[in-house]
Formats: C-alpha cells, sequence, structure tokens
C-alpha cells in the first residue's frame, strides 16, 4: 500500500486506529494502535475493583478501606490476571495457576462471572448485542499461554 494511500485510510478512520509510519530502508512501516485500548482499560479496572471487594480491601462505594471484609461473590476475581476484548464477541481470560486447583464447577463459576463482567462494559460500548450475553461470548481461557478452556455457548465451558 502506497504511503498516500495509506495516510487518505487513516484520514478516513478505515485502518482502526492511529496509524504512524517510519522510514526504515525506503520502506513504509505501519503501525496500527489497539484500537479497544480504552474499552479493555475499563475491563482491567473493573477486574481490579472486583478483587478489591473479594479481598475486602475495598468498601461498597469501591474507596479504599482498611476494616473491609472479603465478599466470596468476588472471589472469581483472584483467580483471573487479566480479560482482554478481541473484537466482536470474543474475550481472552487470563487465569492464575491456582485456577487448575479449582473444582470443575468453581472453573465454570469464575469464569462466568469474569465473562459477564466484561460483557457488562461491551454491552454499555454497544460492542455486543443484549442477545449477545444470553448466548455468551466466544471465551478462550488461558494460562501461562496456553489455551486450557474455551466457552461452548450458553455459558457452558470446557477446560483441558
Amino acid at each position: 500500500m502506497k504511503f498516500k494511500n495509506i495516510i487518505a485510510l487513516s484520514l478516513l478512520g478505515i485502518c482502526g486506529g492511529t496509524v504512524t509510519t517510519s522510514l526504515v530502508n525506503n520502506n513504509y512501516v505501519y503501525a496500527a494502535k489497539d484500537k479497544y485500548t480504552s474499552i479493555n482499560k475499563e475491563i482491567s479496572d473493573t477486574l481490579t475493583q472486583s478483587k478489591g471487594w473479594a479481598n475486602g480491601t475495598l468498601d461498597e462505594n469501591g474507596s479504599s478501606t482498611d476494616s473491609g471484609s472479603a465478599n466470596d461473590e468476588f472471589d472469581w476475581a483472584n483467580y483471573v490476571t487479566k480479560i482482554k476484548y478481541t473484537g466482536k464477541n470474543k474475550l481472552n481470560i487470563y487465569v492464575t495457576n491456582d485456577f487448575n486447583s479449582l473444582s470443575s464447577n468453581d472453573k465454570k463459576d469464575s469464569i462466568m462471572k469474569a465473562e459477564n463482567s466484561a460483557a457488562a462494559i461491551l454491552l454499555d460500548h454497544k460492542k455486543i448485542k443484549e442477545n449477545d450475553t444470553i448466548k455468551g461470548l466466544n471465551v478462550k481461557v488461558i494460562n501461562n499461554d496456553q489455551t486450557i478452556g474455551r466457552s461452548l455457548g450458553h455459558h457452558s465451558y470446557s477446560f483441558n
């Protein structure tokens, strides 16, 4: 793609993000910024907040506290290191090594809660439709760069 074409596409927003160029040996190198950065930041912030509630370090308003009590409803967050939206209805959920020691039901419950946490944000940003939340998103569960599970639809999951 010629340089002036990439500039035109960038100005029209067709590249899906910010385009930067640099001249290396008379060849142009193009890099598009991740177009889901702000959504993934919001998902990450929500995960951090859920961990705070799970551990009792946040009160019900999300403010730091030294006298809080752990909330078991958010314990799932202690097994999740990152949730990443990758487009359409796809999520990658990264889990801790301790996740592997959970019972099958606890694994499924933790992933479903992580999925629902992200889905609420995606719904707010109109990245998914309400029907997608009912059907369930396309989820990959990842531990140590290995896919260890995936969604089967309707909030059911399969683990290796």
